[in-house]
């Protein structure tokens, strides 16, 4: 990545044979770079990102963003015009971030370029337009077809968490089916990918009988059928492929199922479904179709207040919480075997609080907690791989810096693609770690303040319970929090440096938080050794080699994972907390008339706020940091 955008290598990029060059351009993957931090990015606020330091994932799109175009200027400015080949892995790029104006820019291009698109090209086109704007902000949580999502998305200027695919005259689906006729008058044999775009179109404008009838004319699966019938091996069988045709179903119909049936509100009928395709195809059910059943059985268990204003929220679709401890329970047993994520654990632990089971809560809590140290335990793994490779070139570059035979090393000695793989690899480990670690500690706020349970007296939550719970768990709770008890003892105030909106919670300390075995003999003590924590790690590293600089890459990365918070961010925050706005009810900017009043408002007064624009930088439309 970093040769093939410096400037210095403009000339070399231009003149590289066609071969060469799109073998380069294809080891800039958007699976090696961009979809494992955009999934590990889901279950992240992008305001704790912002505020801890960590990069975005409107960043992380940006900035391949920005590389991609730097890579085929480059190439552009020697007279040579990209080919079917490039805006194919551009295209692919594009569908991987969900980043439908980027789609749109590269396929004018290719019009204006005489670029005929193959199928290839069709499928990540339309994927692009369908996933618009689902990875990133707000956005990616307001999936689920309601009135209110719908009628947020067919405003001609949707707000700020409403953005991406259209409804009704902006309706996604129209240029989806568009696409779609189009492909087929040119002669595109359409495969499973284009027939799953087309049932998505549908299912995100609520469009149930477009996407079933999909389903039935592909596949000839009945979706209402399959959801009546008492016994499934009754029903007509689905149309035979064999297992080398492009129509042959894979995991990506079934997750394609679950995702359409979820958002829109009928998840008994993607479980109904899936399990008949499955079997009917003998198809596994993978990992990321039970992560999705998951996720949307549990947004459609919960309870949102007030119930006035969500009352479809509450009411359509509406699952009970057994539901998803039988799902939980299935496909974490016999035959799949499914490992949960510490989000999976999260939601179980928030059903364990509102059933009122504390012995339930701590065993999933100890759960989580054993899930983050065996990811901790892969990241020291990948880290030892790294400083491996990185060990000899250091010591032999100490060696030659010490009898001043070179006063700093050159870049090139870095240049390893082992190396860039190994960084990368630890990077999103790190990432992991990271993400497990604060969905762990936002669990852990909401636990120890729950006020009473159902298995347990209050007595004994008040004095002994909780008491050890905050010893046991202390590294993942802020120093600084209040406590409430029942009316009789009133709070109780952990008077810390560091409180639950602050970056730290305990400060700059060098190791990394661990629990404590309250169980122990030796009270309160930590079972596990306690790591270092990899910026201290890093830091170290620094010490021992100060000639190293920070910002060659690949090494960059292993320096900025979290970097401090900039005076202009501090300055941003100092002026939001001193500040409050009224505006006259007749106002724009009122909440009477524009649903973003409030704080948006105060950005607007502030001239904080961006102009409302879409582009293909994500961070471009309404981003006031």
């Amino acid at each position: 990545m970093a040769s093939l955008t410096d400037p210095r290598s403009a000339g070399l990029v231009g003149s590289l044979p066609q071969i060469v060059f799109i073998e380069s351009l294809h080891r800039l993957s958007p699976a090696h770079f961009v979809e494992p931090f955009r999934d590990l990015h889901h279950p992240l606020h992008a305001w704790s990102s912002l505020l801890n330091g960590v990069k975005r994932a409107e960043e992380v799109f940006d900035e391949m963003v920005q590389n991609l175009f730097m890579i085929t200027r480059n190439r552009t400015s020697q007279g040579l015009a990209l080919e079917l080949a490039e805006y194919t892995h551009l295209l692919d790029c594009a569908r991987a971030m969900g980043n439908g104006p980027l789609a749109d820019d590269l396929w004018e291009s290719m019009r204006r370029d005489r670029v005929i698109p193959d199928g290839i090209c069709y499928n990540h086109y339309m994927e692009a337009k369908v996933w618009d704007h689902c990875y990133t902000g707000e956005e990616a949580y307001h999936l689920r077809v309601l009135p209110k999502p719908y009628k947020k998305r067919r405003m001609a200027e949707p707000n700020k968490g409403w953005r991406g695919y259209g409804t009704a005259k902006n309706s996604v689906r129209r240029p989806v089916l568009q696409l779609f006729r189009e492909m087929m008058d040119y002669g595109h044999i359409a495969d499973e990918r284009t027939y799953i775009n087309v049932m998505l179109a549908s299912a995100r404008t609520g469009h149930g009988p477009g996407f079933r009838h999909v389903l039935q004319t592909v596949w000839n699966i009945d979706i209402d059928a399959i959801k009546e019938a008492e016994d499934p091996s009754q029903l007509p069988p689905p149309t035979p492929y064999e297992p080398w045709s492009a129509l042959y179903p894979t995991e990506n119909l079934l997750f394609a199922v679950a995702h359409a049936l979820g958002t829109n509100n009928d998840i008994t009928g993607a479980i109904q479904t899936i399990q008949f395709i499955s079997s009917s195809y003998n198809i596994p059910i993978p990992t990321k179709a039970w992560h999705e059943l998951f996720e949307r059985a549990y947004v459609l268990c919960r309870v949102r207040a007030p119930e006035t204003r969500y009352e479809d929220d509450n009411t359509v679709g509406k699952v009970s919480a057994d539901l998803v401890r039988s799902i939980f329970k299935t496909m974490t047993s016999e035959p799949y075997n499914i490992t949960p994520t510490l989000q999976m654990w999260r939601f179980m632990i928030n059903i364990s609080i509102d059933r009122g089971s504390l012995e339930e809560c701590k065993s999933y809590l100890q759960s989580a907690y054993e899930l983050l140290s065996q990811t901790r335990h892969r990241q020291q793994e990948k880290r030892t791989i790294i400083m491996r490779l990185l060990k000899p070139v250091l010591e032999k570059a100490n060696r030659q810096i010490k009898r001043k035979e070179i006063t700093s090393p050159d870049d090139s000695i870095f240049q390893d693609p082992l190396l860039s793989d190994a960084i990368n690899s630890y990077n999103i480990t790190r990432l992991e770690v990271y993400q497990q670690a604060y969905l762990l500690q936002r669990i852990l706020y909401v636990t120890v303040r729950v006020p009473n349970w159902q298995d347990t007296s209050d007595q004994d939550w008040f004095l002994r319970e909780r008491p050890k719970m905050i010893e046991e768990w202390r590294d993942f709770l802020p120093s600084r929090m209040r406590i409430f008890y029942n009316t009789e003892c009133g709070t109780v105030d952990f008077l810390g440096p560091m409180g639950f909106k602050d970056r730290d919670w305990h400060g700059k300390q060098p190791l990394a938080p661990a629990r404590r075995d309250p169980s122990n003999k030796k009270l309160f003590f930590c079972p596990e050794h306690q790591f270092w924590s990899e910026a201290a790690k890093w830091q170290d590293m620094l010490l021992r080699y100060p000639w190293l600089d920070k910002s060659m890459a690949p090494l960059n990365t292993l320096f900025t994972f979290q970097t401090p918070p900039s005076k202009k961010l501090d300055e941003t925050l100092a002026n939001l907390r001193g500040s409050w706005v009224d505006y006259p009810e007749d106002h724009s900017l009122s909440k009477a008339n524009n649903p973003n009043g409030g704080f948006y408002g105060r950005l607007a007064a502030l001239d904080m706020l961006k102009p409302n624009k879409r582009g293909v930088y994500l961070l471009d439309e309404s981003c006031w940091i």
